[in-house]
């Protein structure tokens, strides 16, 4: 049914799909997913590194910001946030660490970036924006 609906994946689609570790991607948009395959992936898990972070830094960073200061009186984060969110890597959690990084997982980065939205969307935003 979605092969006769979606568009017919571009030679630079296929190409990029075919390069590397697309996941479950390439099986929702191949036009013909396998569920068994789907569902036969393992559940993401933090790893004790990325926990732990989500517990210290992130609850932290959380306590720290009003979004309503935010938005509607400053038009920008803290100073104190941005020292914060700089000094305790949030602007390279994915990055590898020989380059300076936290070298977290993708998934780590989506529960990260969430709940900071629970606190600011501005916040989340700029985390979530260079990484």
């Amino acid at each position: 049914m979605y092969k006769h609906v979606l568009p017919q994946v571009s030679q630079t689609e296929q190409e990029a799909l075919d390069a590397g570790s697309v996941w479950f991607d390439a099986e929702l948009f191949s036009g013909r997913p396998s569920w068994k395959t789907l569902l036969g992936y393992a559940q993401a898990k933090l790893s004790p590194e990325e926990q732990a972070f989500l517990d210290g830094p992130v609850e932290e960073l959380c306590g720290m910001l009003n979004e309503w200061e935010i938005t509607h009186e400053r038009m920008d984060l803290p100073p104190e946030v941005w020292k914060f969110i700089r000094e305790k890597g949030f602007l390279g959690i994915i990055i590898p660490k020989q380059y300076g990084g936290l070298a977290f997982s993708a998934y780590a980065h989506s529960e990260i970036v969430t709940k900071i939205s629970t606190r600011s969307g501005t916040a989340a935003v700029t985390v979530m924006v260079p990484n």
